[in-house]
């Protein structure tokens, strides 16, 4: 059985414990597998902030890992989540920006995802040049900090 028909059956039998319809879509990209699932049962799939569907992925991958001995690159999108999820954390790093532009000082952002810094990270580089955005803090209190270039610590990197 080819590694596509592995992925697909694999994340089937794990679905099927989890929602009770769907389709599903499977495509070998680079080297990455991008899984795409449909289902009126998206809630229970995503979870809040994404935090199911990341762990879905997760354990996804770790059983991929057991049998094929290697790493599997997956990308499990439900019903559009990802790109949703792009447009609402662009939204919110414009109106970060804004703020930042008009008060003259950083704006502090909490409670996001290493991909979701990353997201803001990239916006606030390509649109706003007089801007900087870095990470501060460790684990959960980590913050993604938008503010003036000219205010910024010298020693700040716009990548996670």
């Amino acid at each position: 059985m080819d590694k596509l028909n592995v992925v697909r059956t694999e994340t089937e039998a794990l679905l099927k414990k989890i929602v009770s319809q769907y389709t599903l879509e499977v495509v070998e990209d680079a080297g990455a597998f991008q899984i795409v699932i449909k289902t009126e049962e998206a809630p229970s799939l995503i979870g809040r902030h994404g935090d199911t569907v990341r762990a879905f992925q997760k354990i996804l991958e770790v059983m991929l890992f057991q049998q094929f001995k290697e790493p599997v690159r997956l990308l499990i999108n439900v019903n559009d989540y990802r790109e949703k999820q792009t447009e609402r954390l662009n939204e919110m790093a414009r109106e970060y920006a804004q703020k930042t532009i008009d008060s003259r000082m950083a704006g502090y952002i909490s409670d996001l995802s290493s991909y979701e810094r990353r997201i803001i990270h990239q916006l606030i580089t390509s649109e706003y040049p007089d801007l900087t955005s870095y990470s501060v803090g460790e684990g959960r209190d980590r913050q993604l900090v938008v503010d003036l270039k000219e205010n910024a610590p010298q020693t700040t990197t716009n990548q996670e």
